[in-house]
């Protein structure tokens, strides 16, 4: 079931979900919109094979940039790592479903389907793919992230090494899971 923006308020007013800092235009509708973050990630490296089988920690891969003159620049046919202004803490039995929201997609940029854990703490990492040929300049604060909020049958708790993460978090290796 699908939360309206009603039942969020809900949700936060009696404490389940917490969303800080929560502006005034963070509820829409029928979700959330989270806020760019001043803080990506982009490659470090160009032309190189990454095999995540034989990285225990990915980070070295990547540099972590602080916005420049208020901007995040992405660069055509590219991606970065984007991190969330809110630190968001879901309840045990709610999920969000991420989308960027159709305006900054309609500039040319995408993120895979992403999916906000039960019970998931911390600010939220995102991907976001530059399809076009051009430069595509996104703004610390600015609203980018549309998360639809959903009830799961049954309660889970989200244990994984993302829990708690702050700033943008480029991903671990997957060295332990491939055989």
């Amino acid at each position: 079931m699908m939360l309206s923006g009603e039942a969020i308020n809900g949700l936060i007013k009696s404490g389940a979900l917490s969303i800080q800092p929560l502006s005034p235009d963070t509820v829409r509708e029928n979700g959330v919109d989270l806020r760019v973050g001043s803080q990506y990630a982009i490659y470090s490296f160009n032309d190189q094979v990454i095999d995540p089988c034989n990285l225990d920690n990915a980070r070295d891969l990547y540099s972590i940039v602080e916005a420049k003159d208020g901007k995040i620049v992405i660069p055509p046919r590219n991606f970065v790592l984007l991190t969330t202004t809110e630190y968001v803490k879901f309840p045990n039995d709610v999920i969000g479903l991420c989308n960027l929201r159709s305006t900054v997609a309609r500039y040319g940029l995408s993120s895979p389907p992403t999916v906000i854990d039960a019970g998931f703490e911390g600010n939220v990492t995102i991907e976001i793919v530059n399809s076009s040929s051009n430069y595509i300049v996104l703004r610390p604060g600015m609203r980018f992230l549309h998360v639809v909020l959903s009830r799961t049958e049954g309660a889970a708790k989200y244990s994984g090494k993302y829990l708690g993460q702050r700033g943008v978090t480029p991903p671990k290796g997957l060295r332990d899971e491939c055989k």
